[in-house]
């Protein structure tokens, strides 16, 4: 009884360790985030197509995934008149801590020079791309944003002489040039996949030695190329409600139903 009791035991702390951790993002209404240089548009800039509603993090074991409710889903290339080939999908920044600029519920003033310095960026292979692809983990070492990414005025060249209005001033991209030794590839690789209209999913198994798998709390940061619309946040990765009193009890009973059946046999 004692040997099937520390193995239960053994199994229920095993299970916490590796136990899903979820959190969630709104970017709607009053919860919207806005950032600076909205131009008078608010939280998203170019109609609705630019939309995001939000984005769920969860971190099960040492495999984080980050879903974003997206309308732009599957509409990589639009506007080309905004930029050569169109506007393509962001890369995604998180940190341990969101650290906003202003006290205002959109924060409309901050921007990534007075924002959030982003530790981590996933970097997409092919940003126009409407089927998905893969993506490398960056580590950023740079004392300033800017020391670590690509603007998202890097990415617009408004030609034809049309009106241009996106949001500037925001972190696009990881500035992964062979030149910048502030950014480091961790060597771990995800895949990210597209539902059209609705949503972009990034996938990422952790090396057992990653800050990532460390992190009670995670702070991200993603938006178009344009960054007509943009979802900023912080999660608290606790246990998922009912994931572990299910495991343990589940693992009780089949310590309990090995003993009956020797019981039984002897």
């Amino acid at each position: 009884m004692k040997k099937a009791l520390k193995f239960v035991l053994g199994a229920i702390a095993l299970f916490a360790a590796m136990s899903a951790r979820a959190g969630g993002i709104s970017d709607t209404g009053v919860n919207a985030y806005w950032g600076s240089d909205s131009h008078g548009y608010g939280d998203v800039i170019g109609g609705s197509t630019y939309d995001i509603q939000g984005a769920t993090i969860t971190r099960v074991g040492n495999v984080l995934t980050i879903a974003i409710a997206t309308s732009f889903a599957g509409h990589a290339g639009m506007d080309a008149n905004m930029t050569q080939g169109g506007i393509g999908y962001g890369d995604l920044f998180l940190a341990q801590t969101w650290n906003p600029f202003g006290t205002d519920a959109h924060h409309a003033s901050d921007n990534d020079n007075n924002g959030t310095l982003w530790s981590y960026g996933f970097a997409l292979d092919n940003r126009y791309s409407n089927t998905g692809g893969s993506f490398t983990l960056y580590q950023l070492n740079g004392r300033t944003n800017d020391a670590n990414v690509i603007d998202s005025e890097k990415f617009m060249s408004c030609s034809l002489g049309s009106a241009c209005y996106y949001r500037n001033g925001q972190a696009t991209a990881v500035n992964t040039s062979k030149y910048n030794t502030n950014v480091k590839n961790t060597g771990m690789t995800g895949n990210w996949t597209i539902t059209a209209n609705k949503e972009i999913k990034f996938t990422l198994t952790l090396a057992s030695t990653s800050d990532l798998l460390k992190y009670s709390s995670l702070a991200m940061h993603w938006g178009e190329t344009c960054q007509n619309d943009v979802i900023e946040g912080q999660v608290s990765l606790v246990p998922v409600p009912g994931v572990l009193p299910l495991t343990g009890l589940g693992l009780v009973m089949l310590g309990l139903s090995r003993r009956r059946r020797r019981a039984q046999a002897a």
